[in-house]
């Protein structure tokens, strides 16, 4: 299937939106879930691996890290200076940037693979995110959700239930995605459910419905704010 890269034209009454078609990703890169908000794909990279010169959308995007991972060589095909590094990463991490269409190719200099979320914000206001936000791991957790980032049209939350009895997801007015960050059990308003890292679950806005998060869970949580 190919992908589109979106032209965004914003002004003061919304987006207007150009579909440019774009090359298919290589296979490193699988679409695990996608709405009229977002598209969340999968990605890996291994030990040493060479992915050749693919293209990305112009969208902000939030990268989950789901493994400890070294460093990574990232090659754009423009620029002075074409080749940046991405440092080791850490399970649990988050990086949010924004948007911006690149075209480059990723040369792993880890030991280990890489293993990641991208999600990309596909009608989040063009003006919103204007630089590279990074969450890393706390030290220590502490239990309930606690934004990390915040502003006026997303927030991002890290939920921690302590090990023990399980805990109730806050009800909130906002859509939200839920990510788990390490194999989780989800007592979902369906029944239960056994989530590995990297799975998800979209909550639409206004669910009064309870979810259930097992004793020592850890998760993300995206709430779009917009409308």
């Amino acid at each position: 299937m190919k992908r589109f890269l979106l032209c965004l034209a914003f002004t003061s009454f919304g987006f207007a939106q150009q579909p440019v078609a774009i090359s298919p990703l290589p296979q490193n890169y699988q679409t695990i879930y996608e709405n009229d908000d977002l598209l969340v794909m999968r990605v890996h990279y291994g030990p040493g691996e060479f992915i050749p010169m693919h293209d990305h959308t112009a969208f902000p995007t939030l990268f989950v890290y789901l493994n400890d991972s070294g460093p990574v060589k990232i090659t754009h095909d423009t620029g002075d200076d074409p080749s940046v590094i991405r440092p080791p990463t850490h399970a649990g991490a988050f990086r949010l940037a924004p948007g911006m269409s690149e075209r480059h190719s990723v040369t792993s200099q880890s030991k280990t693979a890489s293993d990641f979320l991208r999600v990309e914000l596909k009608k989040i206001p063009a003006d919103d995110i204007k630089d590279v936000f990074r969450g890393e791991v706390p030290v220590a957790l502490t239990p309930g959700a606690h934004a990390e980032f915040s502003d006026k049209a997303l927030r991002i939350e890290r939920i921690s239930c302590p090990t023990g009895p399980s805990c109730r997801l806050d009800r909130i007015a906002d859509r939200s995605l839920l990510i788990a960050l390490k194999a989780e059990s989800l007592q979902t308003p369906n029944g239960p459910v056994l989530l590995n890292a990297g799975n998800l679950r979209w909550i639409a806005g206004g669910d009064k419905r309870d979810w259930e998060l097992s004793g020592g869970s850890q998760f993300l949580r995206l709430v779009l704010l917009y409308p």
